[in-house]
């Protein structure tokens, strides 16, 4: 089988510093792993926080949009109670209508709700008290106005609902 070829008998010496040099090897090669392995687990925890800051970032930058756009849809609601009787009909009113009808389809796609407690219990989760009214036969804490209303943003208040209330 060595067909010509002398194999050197390794002493028992040299035999012990390889088998030596083979652990520290194998030890230096754990320790690497091992250290691979920790630092692409903490790569993936600031790759996690960083998406997680993103996702943070954007979910506020949408929330103050979609307030600005409440504004605006506020304002043109309250317009929308002064056109005078003989202007209902005009094709002016039917297209800012039109837009009206366009925030609402905006709102409810990007989960957009509306809180209007009006008769309902004050709730300072949902609600801002910015009054009270003395009203006998009523239960105390009952939303008898609605000066502002509020909005939820999936199923969280962006903007609470401005009321007054039985004293």
């Amino acid at each position: 089988m060595n067909k010509g070829k002398k194999v050197k008998q390794l002493s028992k010496k040299e035999l012990e510093s390889f088998e030596k040099e083979i652990k520290e090897c194998k030890k230096l090669k754990d320790e690497y792993l091992a250290g691979w392995q920790r630092t692409k687990a903490d790569f993936l925890n600031y790759q996690k926080q960083g998406d997680k800051r993103i996702e943070t970032l954007l979910s506020s930058v949408k929330i103050e949009w979609i307030l600005k756009m409440l504004e605006i849809h506020d304002n043109l609601e309250r317009a929308k109670i002064h056109i005078p009787k003989k202007l209902e009909g005009a094709d002016w009113v039917k297209g800012v209508l039109q837009i009206e009808n366009q925030f609402h389809g905006f709102f409810k796609e990007n989960g957009v709700q509306k809180i209007d407690p009006e008769g309902e219990q004050f709730d300072p989760n949902f609600h801002e008290a910015v009054g009270q009214i003395e009203m006998k036969g009523k239960e105390q804490g009952i939303i008898v106005e609605v000066l502002e209303k509020g909005y939820m943003l999936n199923n969280r208040v962006i903007k609470p609902a401005k009321v007054k209330i039985v004293k």
